[in-house]
C-alpha cells in the first residue's frame, strides 16, 4: 500500500525483517498462509559463521543454524507473542546457546502482530525489562536474569507467560508470571544490585585512601574499609526488603483502597465513625505485622547498620519508646562542632524530637547479640559486671549529650530550616541486647541500670514486648476489661 508506514505481513511471503550491521546475519518475518501464525526467524550468514567458529562457539549449533533458527512466533487468534531467547553475538562463545538453560520460551499475552516498520524495523513493544530488539536475541536485561534463572531447572516447566493475572501459577509447562509481580521483582533487584555495588564502591575507595593519603596528608588516619561480609548481606537484603512502586492493577483491594484514599473527606463528614474503625483495623494490622517482622529479625543476628536502617523505617517503635509524640530529626547526626545534619566529630546513630517542645533527644543502637555482663561474675557467684560494651555505649550517649548542650546555640544557627530545637533536658536511650535468662544475670543488670540516671537502658526484646503489650491493649474489647475489673472487687 503506496504511503503505509508497515509492510503487509498478511500473506505468506516472506520479508526482510533487518540485517546484522557487524555480520550480516539476518531476520525474515513470515506469515502461514492460513493467515493465522507469523514466524520470525535468524539467518546465519557465511560471516556470522566465521565469526562464531574462531570465538570457539559450539559447532553443533553452527552446523545445525544451516536452517533458519525460529526466535519468535505470534498467534493471531489468541494474541499471544512467544520469544525463544538465545545469544546472538556471534563473536562470542555462547553463540546461539539459550540463554535460561531449560526455559526455552517466554511469552506475552495481549501483544500486537509482529510488523516491520520504514523507519525503525522490527521492534517489539514489551514490558520495562525485557529486551526488545530481535538482534538482542530476547530475554531480560543481563542484571535481572535472575527473574528468569530463578524458574531454571524446574521438571516440566520449560516456559513463563507474562500475563496480567493476581498471582504466580503453573499452566501446563508454563509459568504464568503477572506483571505486576515481574515488575515489583525488577525494582527490588536492581535496588540490591545498586546497593552491593555502592558497598564494594565505597570499600575500593577507603582502601585507596588509606593506602595513598597517609603519604600526601600529614596525620591522615585510615578508615575501616575491611567490612564483614554479613554488612554487605544486611545491605543488600535491606535493598530487597524496601518494595518498588508497583503498576497500578485492577484487584479488588486495590480498588478498594484507591476508592477509600479518594472519598476519605467525604467519608469523615458523612460517616466518621466508620471512618476511625476503619483507621484502628488499619492500625492494629500495621502494628500486628510490625510485631511479627521484628521477631523474626530479632532472630537473624543482624549488624547495628542494619538495625539502625530498621528503626529510621520504622519510627513507631521510638514512639512507643517515649510514650509521647516524637519526630525522627536526622540519622547520624553530629553532636559536637559542626551543624547537626553535617557529618564530622561525634555521631549519635539518632536524634529525635520529643514532645511538643522540640527538646531533642539521643538514641544509641547496638546489636541484639551485643553482651550485657561479663562472662565470669565479678563477685563470685551471684554478681557479673556490666559488659564493656554495655558501660562503653552509656559513656558515649553521656558523652553525646554533653557535647550536645554545650554546641546546641551554634547549631540552631545552622539550621535554618528548622531552628526550633531545643537541649534543656536530653533524654539518653541505649537499645542493646537481649535480657539475660539467668536469675542472678537479669539481676545484676537490673542492678547497673538502675545506677543510670542519665541513659535509659532498654534490650530488644523489652522493646518488643512493649508492642506486644500495646498490641493487647488496643485489641482488648471494653467488656473484657470492665470483666476483669469486676473480678478484682
Amino acid at each position: 500500500m503506496a504511503g503505509s508506514e508497515k509492510e503487509d505481513t498478511y500473506t505468506s511471503a516472506p520479508i526482510d525483517a533487518g540485517t546484522h550491521a557487524e555480520d550480516g546475519s539476518f531476520l525474515v518475518l513470515e506469515t502461514i498462509p492460513d493467515g493465522k501464525t507469523q514466524y520470525l526467524s535468524y539467518h546465519l550468514s557465511e560471516k556470522a559463521y566465521d565469526r562464531a567458529k574462531a570465538a570457539g562457539a559450539d559447532m553443533k549449533l553452527l552446523d545445525d543454524a544451516s536452517e533458519p533458527h525460529l526466535l519468535a512466533e505470534y498467534s493471531f487468534e489468541t494474541k499471544v507473542l512467544t520469544t525463544y531467547p538465545i545469544w546472538l553475538r556471534s563473536n562470542q562463545t555462547n553463540f546461539l546457546k539459550r540463554k535460561y538453560g531449560t526455559i526455552a520460551r517466554i511469552s506475552f499475552e495481549d501483544e500486537r502482530e509482529m510488523a516491520v516498520d520504514k523507519h525503525i524495523g522490527l521492534f517489539f513493544d514489551l514490558p520495562t525489562g525485557f529486551h526488545r530488539k530481535p538482534f538482542e536475541g530476547f530475554g531480560v536485561d543481563p542484571r535481572i536474569k535472575y527473574l528468569i534463572d530463578a524458574f531454571r531447572n524446574l521438571p516440566g516447566i520449560v516456559g513463563i507467560t507474562i500475563c496480567e493475572d493476581d498471582q504466580i501459577s503453573v499452566n501446563g509447562e508454563d509459568v504464568r508470571l503477572p506483571v505486576h509481580i515481574f515488575d515489583d521483582a525488577r525494582l527490588n533487584i536492581n535496588r540490591a544490585h545498586d546497593a552491593a555495588r555502592d558497598f564494594a564502591n565505597g570499600e575500593k575507595m577507603a582502601y585507596l585512601k588509606n593506602l595513598f593519603l597517609p603519604y600526601v596528608v600529614p596525620g591522615y588516619e585510615p578508615d575501616d574499609f575491611e567490612r564483614p561480609g554479613i554488612d554487605l548481606q544486611d545491605t543488600v537484603r535491606s535493598a530487597l526488603a524496601k518494595r518498588g512502586i508497583p503498576r497500578s492493577r485492577n484487584t479488588n483491594n486495590s480498588a478498594a483502597v484507591r476508592t477509600v484514599m479518594r472519598q476519605v473527606v467525604e467519608i469523615a463528614q458523612d460517616d466518621p465513625v466508620q471512618l476511625f474503625e476503619l483507621s484502628e483495623k488499619i492500625q492494629l494490622a500495621s502494628l500486628s505485622a510490625l510485631i511479627e517482622d521484628m521477631t523474626k529479625e530479632m532472630a537473624k543476628g543482624h549488624r547495628e547498620a542494619f538495625w539502625q536502617t530498621y528503626f529510621e523505617e520504622n519510627p513507631f517503635i521510638l514512639k512507643v519508646l517515649f510514650g509521647l509524640p516524637v519526630v525522627h530529626y536526622t540519622s547520624q547526626a553530629t553532636v559536637g562542632g559542626m551543624g547537626l545534619k553535617r557529618k564530622g566529630e561525634k555521631q549519635a546513630d539518632y536524634l529525635v524530637k520529643a514532645g511538643m517542645l522540640g527538646n531533642l533527644a539521643i538514641v544509641e543502637i547496638k546489636t541484639t547479640e551485643t553482651p550485657l555482663l561479663t562472662k565470669d561474675p565479678y563477685r563470685p557467684p551471684h554478681l557479673y559486671g556490666p559488659h564493656p560494651e554495655l558501660t562503653g555505649g552509656a559513656n558515649q550517649l553521656v558523652d553525646q549529650k554533653l557535647r550536645l548542650i554545650k554546641s546546641i546555640a551554634a547549631k540552631k544557627e545552622e539550621e535554618e530550616e528548622e531552628p526550633n530545637i531545643q537541649a534543656w533536658s536530653v533524654p539518653c536511650i541505649l537499645i542493646i541486647g537481649r535480657l539475660p535468662e539467668k536469675k542472678n544475670e537479669k539481676r545484676s543488670f537490673e542492678i547497673y541500670r538502675g545506677s543510670q540516671k542519665d541513659v535509659l537502658i532498654i534490650t530488644f526484646d523489652e522493646l518488643l514486648a512493649k508492642l506486644v503489650a500495646l498490641h493487647e491493649f488496643l485489641t482488648t474489647k471494653p467488656e473484657e476489661v470492665d470483666e476483669d475489673i469486676s473480678k478484682l472487687v
